[in-house]
């Protein structure tokens, strides 16, 4: 891999390491200004998990020979001076394939899930967890020769039936007969593989996905449901050779397409072996023109811009890198491809994180500002007040004292006015967690599950998943109602709580209940979009459907744990920054009585009085100021908006 994406990745980690600090800081100002609470450090800590745990994934897609673990080789370990993953001619890797470094487990391994799992409902999610299920195959990284042999265990294959083929989740049409049996085919040995493996990129958070065609990804829905959208790029694989065939285009039409619009991934078609169409008998330039009418036909029977489809030569490219050869490397355009997937992979996962931690962020410290605020006014009216105290000022400071005590009932009467509006809030909010209790959540999936269980026909599996999805939906219907409804309590209630203690509004954090909706429809139609796709391919009743399906019930239900966990979250404090600042409020009422309290005996320390109250205005004003920095430095990391601009050299200039 070449050093800019090692660069890239370097400044994408720097780029996260800021944020961590950030908000580490910000964390120790919260203190400071005794504006910490445990629920403010819970949602800190949510923010910054992220910045330490997430994958940059890179998927692989495409059918078979058309060299995605060559690519792979030469991307990722030509450093190693040969090939590490099995990529020799024919089907190599027969089985989906993740690289990437295991961060609980600090080792390197190899993990293989037998084919024969996929007579079961299992999921590979719920596999994960059952490392006895799994193959382990010792890798040797430190030498070459040892990991590649050892990894060209994921090409195993086994003989069976055709029956049993089929079963298994094959297509008929694209079973291979084996060469020792004509009564029986040839099959991968392996449902999927786990490769840990200690590369400094993987190290750093990059995941590659490997994935070995058509027939496993109709086999395997999971990999297009989960693994796919969770890619921040995904290279499509062609054949310069070949163009786009009948079966890349069902690929890309089943698996990639939508994806593409609507996850805003960074998608490129790359058209390998490009050094099919080198003629050494023609010129550089004709060479050239045949090459820019490829990528024009490609993008346009892909409905891409012509930007997005790329050649390359993977093979030329590693043993330009093993060889040291420049001029090749070079003409194999590898450079251009790591530098196009460094951008892509930097420039989503940037955008996901600013959505999901730095925008909460800004609005926590937004928050703390507003306490800040309220404190400070409290304590600027406090300091006119005893500056006004000139000259015989007894009868003044016993109106003062009079009108403190007065403050202190007022604020203790508002309270007891306040607290039927809160406990109306409380009581709403056991409503809306009822509306998403575990009881009536199980009871759907339990139904559904026996249901799909019993079905004999791939059509009662789709009839139950119906209503299955017309169950959910109706669950979510009610809880964003009532969702609505306990929003406009909450605002009711910080409208209320600012009128009645004359403070400046503050803004309560609402519960998502729609945006919440959208990741369920998401989750919904993402399964839905596979269903026709799933029912071409099982006509008849399958467990690869039913195993589809299990894992679909699973996501939901995993979706509503979630959702009711935030839930529970979010009714024990959406009324704390209201307590909290009733605390400060109390703490400033009181603290001036007992100022007002020893001033009406001894007139002598006021001017130490004001000078105490200008100390904790200035100091205010300094942790203001320091809020603001941290604003300041959460809006530089905006994500960039502009992709990058590469300048695509010609192979006639090569």
């Amino acid at each position: 891999m070449s050093n800019e994406f090692y660069d890239n990745i370097d400044t994408f980690e720097s780029w996260k390491s800021d944020i961590g600090r950030i908000l580490s800081r910000f964390r120790l100002w919260l203190r400071r200004n005794e504006l910490f609470s445990e629920t403010i450090d819970q949602r800190l800590f949510d923010l910054q998990e992220p910045l330490k745990s997430e994958y940059l994934t890179l998927a692989f897609v495409g059918e078979f020979s058309r060299g995605k673990t060559e690519l792979i080789n030469s991307l990722f370990f030509s450093d190693y001076g040969q090939r590490i993953l099995p990529s020799e001619a024919g089907r190599t890797t027969m089985c989906p394939t993740e690289l990437f470094y295991d961060r609980r487990e600090s080792r390197p391994y190899l993990r293989l899930l037998p084919i024969e799992t996929r007579l079961e409902a299992t999921t590979l999610s719920e596999y994960r967890k059952m490392p006895a299920q799994w193959t382990e195959v010792p890798l040797m990284t430190a030498s070459a020769q040892e990991m590649s042999l050892a990894l060209h265990t994921i090409t195993q294959t086994k003989q069976v039936t055709p029956e049993e083929a089929i079963s298994l989740g094959f297509k008929e049409e694209m079973l291979e007969k084996s060469e020792h049996d004509e009564t029986k085919v040839e099959i991968p040995a392996w449902r999927h593989a786990l490769v840990s493996f200690p590369h400094e990129l993987l190290k750093k958070g990059l995941c590659i996905l490997d994935t070995p065609g058509l027939n496993a990804l109709g086999s395997e829905p999971e990999l297009t449901l989960k693994l796919l959208p969770q890619a921040q790029a995904i290279v499509f694989l062609l054949g310069a050779d070949t163009g786009v065939t009948a079966s890349d285009m069902a690929i890309w039409e089943s698996y990639i397409k939508n994806l593409e619009r609507d996850n805003a991934l960074g998608t490129y078609a790359v058209l390998n072996k490009v050094d099919t169409l080198w003629d050494e008998l023609s010129s550089r330039k004709k060479v050239d023109k045949a090459v820019k009418k490829m990528v024009s036909i490609t993008a346009r029977q892909l409905e891409i811009d012509p930007s997005q489809v790329i050649t390359v030569s993977a093979q030329k490219a590693l043993v330009a890198k093993v060889r040291n050869d420049r001029s090749l490397l070079i003409r194999s355009q590898i450079s251009e491809l790591e530098s196009l997937l460094s951008e892509s992979l930097l420039e989503n996962k940037e955008e996901v994180i600013w959505q999901t931690v730095i925008e909460e962020a800004t609005s926590l410290i937004s928050d703390a500002q507003q306490l800040l605020n309220n404190k400070s006014e409290k304590l600027l009216e406090q300091r006119a007040e005893l500056e006004s105290l000139t000259g015989d000022s007894k009868a003044r400071i016993a109106e003062l004292i009079k009108a403190n005590e007065k403050d202190i009932k007022e604020f203790e009467h508002r309270l007891v006015a306040i607290r039927p509006s809160q406990r109306l809030l409380e009581r709403q909010t056991q409503i809306l967690l009822s509306s998403i209790g575990a009881s009536v959540l199980s009871k759907e999936v339990e139904v559904t599950l026996r249901e799909l269980v019993n079905s004999k026909t791939t059509v009662g599996l789709f009839r139950h998943m119906r209503q299955f999805f017309v169950a959910v939906r109706t669950i979510m219907k009610e809880l964003t109602r009532e969702a609505e409804l306990t929003n406009k309590m909450a605002l009711s209630l910080y409208k209320k709580f600012a009128d009645d203690f004359d403070m400046k509004l503050l803004e309560p954090k609402l519960f998502p209940a729609k945006k919440l909706g959208r990741d369920l429809e998401a989750i919904i139609k993402e399964s839905e979009k596979l269903h026709n796709n799933l029912f071409t391919t099982f006509t008849e009743h399958s467990v690869a459907v039913k195993r589809f399906f299990s894992g679909t019930v699973t996501d939901v239900m995993s979706f509503f744990k979630t959702t009711r966990q935030e839930l529970i979250s979010w009714t024990q404090n959406v009324a704390s920054p209201l307590t909290h600042q009733l605390r400060v409020q109390r703490e400033l009422i009181n603290n001036h009585k007992k100022e007002l309290a020893e001033l009406s005996k001894s007139r002598a320390n006021l001017d130490g009085k004001i000078k105490g109250l200008n100390r904790l205005i200035e100091e205010i004003e300094m942790e203001t100021e320091t809020s603001d920095k941290f604003l300041s430095s959460l809006q530089d990391k905006r994500p960039r908006k502009e992709k990058s601009n590469i300048v695509r050299i010609s192979s006639a200039n090569r």
